[in-house]
């Protein structure tokens, strides 16, 4: 009989020891997704404001102060769910995937067209693409004119609240904060 309690006794505590350290396992699992989540809204807020180009450091390691006249500003926001970047009169969404910076726009432009291909797939739906040189415009697609996006990609090097770092094409570009 007292055997039989025993082993009871056993057998509660390795079930509540069992419970004790699923417990903690969720508790773990659920302070690293904090962590997790917390790091990259960290980074988009930090990411927020005003950032102006300081300087350009090659890929040689050459430093060059970007001259007053040439500097110009990024400004990054969120109103709502969406990302807005204003450079100069360009304007766009922007979302961060890892450690890059995607800029997405549609640029304002007039531009002469000088080559027109007639695209056919192969459920036999056909599209006009309009090319200036290499570079594709627009398509023209069920009646609607489709305007060609600019995707620019730049990776995050460093940010915090002063300074921002991007490399742009081995172009190590540093920003601070102006607004």
């Amino acid at each position: 009989m007292k055997i039989m309690k025993q082993l009871l006794d056993l057998e509660m505590r390795l079930i509540i020891g069992k419970r004790i350290s699923s417990s903690y396992l969720i508790l773990f699992i659920s302070i690293l997704s904090l962590l997790f989540s917390g790091c990259k809204h960290s980074i988009d807020r930090e990411l927020l404001g005003v950032w102006q180009i300081n300087t350009i450091t090659d890929q040689d390691g050459k430093t060059s102060i970007v001259p007053e006249i040439q500097k110009y500003s990024i400004e990054l926001s969120k109103k709502s769910s969406k990302k807005i970047f204003i450079i100069d009169e360009v304007k766009g969404t922007w979302s961060l995937k890892d450690s890059i910076l995607i800029f997405e726009n549609i640029p304002y432009s007039k531009t002469h067209i000088d080559s027109i291909f007639v695209v056919n797939d192969q459920n036999g739906n056909s599209s006009l693409v309009l090319q200036n040189g290499d570079n594709k415009i627009a398509t023209i697609f069920g009646g609607n004119v489709i305007p060609e996006k600019v995707i620019s990609k730049m990776k995050i090097i460093s940010v915090n609240l002063e300074e921002l770092n991007l490399l742009i094409d081995k172009d190590l570009y540093k920003y601070d904060k102006i607004n």
